[in-house]
């Protein structure tokens, strides 16, 4: 090989190697641009993702301590029965009394925080209503945040339906307001059956009836043995019967009502007095002539019965017509009424399946109704009343 070729070989050699040189250098650059828009990708991303936390913590700041209004209102009962454990003094002693105690008094005695810590930027009020009914102390929270909420009491609801002087719906009848019609949005979900309002009486408690008749085998009105009679017929006097002890044993038992419905419950005074069948006059005057007094349960009287019906020929304890647009009528079952036949001392009456009150030996064997009576501050979770979408107490 002679020298210039050796020298061409070398100079080929230099020049491949100074190309590969000149030519990785731009892939080094695009790699390390690479790495630094990535990295600013990643710092805006974080960026962002902080801004986001700082935002979050900003809003629970100021929001996360408002407490819904139903946690409020447990919140002031709960601490209403730790106050009063404390001032026990100061809790009623008489059957029905009533004693009250103001949020900001419960606030200032360190048993619960301001209302207007548990509400930011609402001005709210609240209190709690302590009750003794039926020898039990009941605590009943009252909360008012302006437009925003109200604590509403089951009455106050019905009575909001307004009253109407034709048709289906409540009436002002012998100063009680009285549902009547054959479809009316008078439902009451309890936690064990579903009850119908029949009317609220003056101090605004108010009177339910079970939808149905018990699941429980039917009973007697009585089946005592009766001189009168010979035989064992019954007596047809509510105070010793055998009704009148069946229905405590139902109240004191869970199946129909709980303990929680029994807490939204008060005494009442059932009407017992006795009526002829030819009575007309429905005011429950012949029935209240006798009355026995702080009942926790009964069964309806034939006034309030024969006052549920829109037709104008019902007025007479018998008359067929009660059981036209009445939405007490019942189709598959007869069911004992609290009043008893005021001519003999055997028989009572009861609603038959046609729905029309007729009078009965008191030994016959009858489906029960019971009713009790709401007291006037049991408050209202939810519901219209109607069939679909009954009342729901809190």
């Amino acid at each position: 090989m002679d020298e210039n070729m050796g020298k061409k070989i070398v100079d080929e050699v230099v020049n491949a190697s100074n190309n590969k040189t000149t030519n990785d250098q731009p892939t080094n650059n695009q790699s390390n641009d690479m790495r630094k828009k990535l990295m600013r990708i990643m710092l805006i991303v974080i960026g962002v993702l902080v801004i986001i936390l700082i935002v979050i913590l900003i809003i629970s700041l100021f929001t996360g301590r408002n407490k819904s209004y139903e946690a409020i209102e447990t919140e002031l009962e709960n601490a209403a029965k730790e106050y009063y454990d404390v001032q026990s003094g100061l809790l009623p002693q008489e059957e029905g009394e009533v004693v009250t105690v103001n949020a900001s008094i419960l606030a200032e005695n360190g048993y619960m925080d301001p209302l207007s810590e548990l509400r930011s930027g609402e001005d709210c009020t609240g209190r709690v209503e302590v009750t003794k009914i039926n020898g039990e102390i009941i605590y009943t929270p009252y909360l008012e945040c302006g437009d925003n909420y109200v604590t509403k009491e089951l009455y106050k609801a019905v009575l909001e339906q307004g009253l109407v002087t034709t048709g289906n719906g409540l009436y002002d009848l012998n100063g009680e307001k009285v549902y009547r019609g054959e479809t009316v949005n008078n439902y009451v979900k309890l936690d064990n059956a579903l009850f119908r309002i029949v009317k609220i009486i003056a101090n605004n408690q108010i009177l339910l009836i079970a939808d149905d008749v018990l699941d429980s085998s039917s009973l007697p009105y009585d089946d005592r043995y009766n001189s009168d009679r010979n035989y064992n017929s019954g007596i047809n006097d509510y105070r010793v019967s055998r009704i009148k002890s069946s229905l405590e044993e139902i109240y004191n038992g869970n199946t129909l009502l709980s303990n929680n419905d029994k807490e939204k419950l008060t005494t009442f005074n059932l009407c017992i007095g006795k009526r002829s069948e030819e009575e007309s006059i429905n005011t429950n005057g012949a029935e209240c002539s006798d009355v026995l007094n702080n009942q926790m349960i009964g069964l309806l009287t034939v006034s309030d019965f024969i006052n549920a019906s829109l037709d104008s020929n019902c007025k007479k304890t018998t008359d067929r017509s009660c059981q036209n647009y009445n939405y007490l009528r019942l189709r598959d079952a007869e069911w004992w009424l609290l009043t008893s036949n005021n001519s003999n001392t055997y028989q009572a009456y009861a609603v038959r399946t046609y729905g029309y009150i007729e009078s009965f030996n008191a030994s016959n064997m009858k489906r029960i109704r019971p009713t009790v009576m709401l007291n006037s501050n049991a408050m209202i979770k939810s519901g219209d009343g109607s069939a679909s979408s009954p009342y729901i107490l809190k």
